[in-house]
């Protein structure tokens, strides 16, 4: 029997109750969320065998589904359901201190979202904080974006970003936010290598002034005049790793 994920979702406090494609499931399986492997039609590749065959010793319930019956994406040949990952709350902040933290003010595209977290882990910033609202929810096409990497990040929900930054700041946090262009740039040496927190805003309406006046510094990226703009993702990817590369020679 397969299950109504939709269903289940809308029961859940978390994310994830469904996964899509081989990393996303990969991922889901290393972290023991997956409860029902589902697989189109006939499709086979080698990393796939190796799913199902931990699957199998783990007695998880295997569904090969027609083709014509597929009611997930048609880029993926592979889903899952699992058991909903939990999020954090802003009231839960102590279980996350010490993470460097990415905060994803306002982004309303999963792809932004999910590529910010595949960055995220590649540089350490363990926790991804997200607004209750008006922000993408994290939807199996931001877990597909993330290449999986979401399922070993903290997601931190919260109500304001005024007191998700005071929460900050009383846990010693250096707090950073990015912008297009500033004349003044800050400087990212000897910042340490933990209790960072970067703020990332959307492409359109950038940081509010009165965000910026209580950061402990705004950060622009120096690029040619060609281009007016870089996406979301792709600057918060550039000033992760700087800070990563900076604190790690």
């Amino acid at each position: 029997m397969i299950l109504n994920w939709r269903t289940t979702l809308n029961k859940q406090t978390g994310f994830g109750g469904i996964v899509e494609g081989i990393n996303s499931v990969e991922n889901a399986l290393e972290r023991g969320r997956v409860k029902q492997l589902l697989i189109c039609g006939s499709y086979s590749q080698v990393r796939l065998d190796k799913i199902i065959e931990k699957c199998t010793l783990e007695d998880i319930e295997i569904n090969y589904i027609h083709s014509r019956d597929w009611k997930y994406s048609e880029r993926y040949k592979v889903a899952a359901i699992c058991d909903p990952k939990k999020f954090i709350s802003e009231t839960e902040f102590s279980s996350v201190k010490g993470t460097n933290i990415v905060v994803c003010l306002n982004l309303k595209d999963p792809n932004n979202i999910g590529a910010i977290a595949r960055s995220a882990l590649a540089f350490n910033f363990l926790t991804i904080a997200i607004p209750k609202k008006r922000s993408s929810p994290i939807s199996s096409a931001v877990i597909s974006a993330s290449a999986g990497a979401i399922e070993n990040l903290n997601i931190l929900t919260f109500n304001s970003i005024f007191s998700l930054l005071k929460k900050m700041k009383t846990h010693d946090y250096w707090t950073f936010g990015l912008e297009k262009k500033k004349e003044e740039s800050i400087s990212i040496n000897n910042i340490g290598d933990s209790n960072i927190a970067i703020i990332v805003g959307n492409e359109k309406s950038g940081l509010s002034n009165e965000l910026t006046k209580k950061l402990d510094g705004v950060y622009s990226i120096n690029m040619s005049d060609k281009v007016e703009s870089l996406n979301a993702s792709v600057a918060a990817g550039i000033f992760m790793e700087k800070i990563y590369n900076n604190n790690i020679k």
